[in-house]
């Protein structure tokens, strides 16, 4: 049998459909930015450090998406429309840019942050995590994000509320390309935010000091005057073993639609 011709009337009213529903699309965001245009004329642009950015509600509405998400499009195109909109309508809010640690695998690292923070926000590339971390503490609303290996100990100076200190993890949801692991720094943030999980720094008073406790995870090990990067969940209780403990921030949960945490 031969294959049954596409019907054009047919054909005609689905593109009728789909070019009605890009012209909703649009009309809602340009009514979105109406709505932010008005909070900025209501409480004016918050220049304060940090007060730009609200990682709690962006983690929020991630996993609302994730958790609502049905069809064949991919989870991670949605993600990072949406991510497009949020980092575009923060920066009309207060403009920020974000500063990269290009680390051993820059192009990876571009990508990533690309993803997060769409095209709209600046990014500048440095060579090291000492030099993006100098460059975002010294701006008003400025990020830097750094890889977890290949950049050095560079949560050795991290201290919240003092500072840069991690505010995201990265991916924060999955994507259809190579990643490594990084984190997000901002300053002190305007409001408290209550982390999947707290990350603290402190000194190892003995070797294997460590070994078996239950109350979280090392992300990174230290060892003589370098610091351990520890994450704590919620109920989670910091190792005996760790001296001199300092907050270093936190981060949320990848959005996904199961309660897979790492």
């Amino acid at each position: 049998m031969a294959d049954t011709p596409p019907n054009p009337q047919r054909l005609t009213e689905l593109r009728a459909k789909i070019d009605a529903i890009d012209e909703s699309m649009h009309g809602l965001l340009m009514q979105r930015a109406g709505v932010i245009d008005e909070l900025i004329r209501i409480k004016g642009a918050d220049r304060a450090r940090g007060a730009a950015f609200r990682p709690g509600r962006e983690a929020q509405m991630m996993q609302v998406l994730a958790e609502r998400h049905r069809g064949s499009v991919p989870l991670s195109m949605i993600v990072h429309v949406w991510r497009e909109i949020i980092s575009t309508f923060t920066f009309m809010q207060a403009p920020y840019r974000v500063h990269l640690a290009k680390g051993d695998a820059p192009g990876t690292m571009r990508d990533m942050v690309r993803y997060q923070f769409g095209f709209t926000v600046e990014i500048v590339a440095h060579e090291d995590a000492p030099s993006a971390m100098a460059a975002a503490g010294g701006e008003a609303n400025a990020l830097a994000v750094v890889p977890l290996d290949g950049a050095g100990i560079w949560w050795n100076g991290l201290e919240a509320g003092k500072g840069l200190s991690v505010m995201a993890r990265l991916p924060i949801a999955e994507v259809p390309f190579a990643t490594v692991d990084a984190f997000v720094l901002a300053p002190p943030l305007s409001d408290p935010v209550p982390f999947d999980l707290r990350l603290y720094t402190g000194i190892v008073d003995r070797p294997g000091a460590l070994e078996g406790w239950r109350g979280g995870h090392v992300i990174a090990p230290g060892g003589g005057d370098d610091r351990t990067l520890i994450a704590i969940p919620s109920g989670g209780s910091a190792p005996s073993g760790l001296l001199d403990i300092r907050a270093a921030g936190g981060y949320f949960a990848p959005a996904t639609s199961t309660d897979t945490k790492r």
